[in-house]
């Protein structure tokens, strides 16, 4: 069977005027891709009836099909059940099933259904529709024979449980034995993308089968190694492939799956038996909020301290004024005691300290905005190293530069030191 081609379409004023950001796309799109469906367009339009209208015509003229996420609620600007059935010519009907899901519904949540609520019981004569038990929104299929047009609720916490649940399941089904494409991928911190490109046209030449992808984002590198088929054939030589980037690349490879540097700390920290320690001036928390985004964190992160202030770096960690004075609060001699302060206050068996300026004021000639210093500490195991740092970018890239670069630091002493 010929792979069909789909075409997503983000549907919502608000994605067009840039305050909210589209996040169902790259779901929906990864997902179509583990099933061998792929992706030929992605589209966003506002909430203009006509625009609607003419946004999922040309889909349905360029793809087997088409995905919507958005415009299913049951108010005044959400019409994309409507602009559906013109596009497809598949009129609807009030489901009395879906009518009685939505109605209990309200009543699991204690409220009473108002009337404009029963346009989310319309569904297609030519179709389905899918259940949500996470809102009152069911999914629908428009099966215009061979054109598929769904649409989806637009809130992630409905959308992706309904992909997963039903959507998926419905079209491998639909479309069965569809060949799959296969991939690994390997992440990387620490070096930039062009400098991995090198080393991997020097070092890794790859079999004509496999495509190569490299994504660069704020520090990280994503390579990711593609082939046609999910056959034994294709997969051993992913694996042998992947095997041999790690060979060229393995000071720089953090991780063989998509998970964030502080999972991969934590992991080291489980199994090491530790525990660790945060002491933050200008990311201001956001290490230790990625750190207790795992579950399960509570095991090995004990707590961190938010020093924003040189008086709280004194009172909180330790710091001598002294140190402050002579060296200033963003110095490889502040980031030290900051990470051993931490380490006697709290107890644990490593911190990791972080100092620097996030800008846009502040920088001098002599310390530029982005200059930052990390620290890390460990006591017990003889451990003290600090890193002087600089990012480049505004105030927010700058700091999640810093969050990466920080895990990376504890990532990399906890793998040197033998326990």
């Amino acid at each position: 069977m010929v792979p069909p081609k789909a075409i997503i379409i983000a549907s919502g004023s608000e994605l067009l005027a840039g305050l909210h950001t589209d996040t169902n796309t790259q779901f929906l799109a990864q997902s179509l891709r583990r099933i061998g469906i792929g992706v030929v367009r992605t589209l966003i339009v506002g909430d203009a009836y006509d625009d609607l209208v003419d946004t999922f015509s040309y889909a349905l003229d360029r793809a087997q099909i088409v995905l919507v996420s958005g415009g299913l609620g049951p108010t005044v600007d959400d019409l994309t059940r409507e602009a559906l059935s013109e596009a497809t010519g598949i009129e609807m009907v009030e489901s009395p099933y879906a009518l009685a899901e939505i109605q209990e519904r309200f009543r699991s949540l204690n409220r009473e259904m108002s009337e404009n609520n029963r346009r989310q019981a319309l569904v297609p004569v030519s179709g389905m529709y899918f259940s949500n038990p996470n809102g009152t929104a069911p999914g629908l299929v428009f099966d215009a024979g061979e054109r598929l047009a769904i649409a989806l609720p637009g809130p992630p916490r409905e959308m992706r449980p309904m992909v997963e649940n039903y959507v998926i399941p419905f079209l491998e089904q639909r479309y069965p034995g569809l060949p799959r494409e296969s991939s690994v991928m390997v992440r990387f911190v620490g070096s930039g993308e062009s400098d991995i490109d090198q080393i991997l046209r020097e070092k890794v030449p790859f079999d004509p089968r496999i495509r190569v992808s490299l994504l660069a984002r704020l520090g990280l590198v994503d390579l990711t190694l593609y082939c046609p088929t999910s056959e034994k054939e294709d997969l051993d030589l992913l694996e042998e492939s992947r095997n041999r980037v790690l060979e060229a690349l393995g000071d720089y490879a953090y991780a063989t799956e998509w998970v964030d540097l502080s999972e991969v700390v934590g992991l080291q920290l489980r199994k090491r038996g530790e525990t660790l320690a945060t002491a933050e001036s200008c990311t201001g928390g956001l290490i230790g909020a990625s750190i207790t985004a795992i579950p399960g964190s509570s095991r090995y992160y004990l707590g961190g301290f938010v020093t924003y202030s040189n008086e709280s770096k004194v009172s909180q960690l330790g710091v001598r004024p002294e140190t402050l004075e002579r060296h200033g609060a963003v110095s490889e001699q502040t980031v030290r005691e900051m990470a051993v302060g931490g380490v006697e206050a709290l107890n644990a068996d490593w911190c990791v300290a972080v100092t620097g300026i996030a800008g846009p004021e502040g920088g001098t000639p002599e310390k530029p905005v982005g200059t930052v210093w990390i620290g890390v500490a460990s006591p017990k195991q003889n451990w003290s190293s600090v890193r002087r740092c600089q990012f480049f970018g505004d105030r927010e890239a700058i700091r999640e530069r810093t969050r990466i670069m920080t895990l990376d630091e504890i990532r990399k002493a906890l793998k040197k030191v033998a326990l």
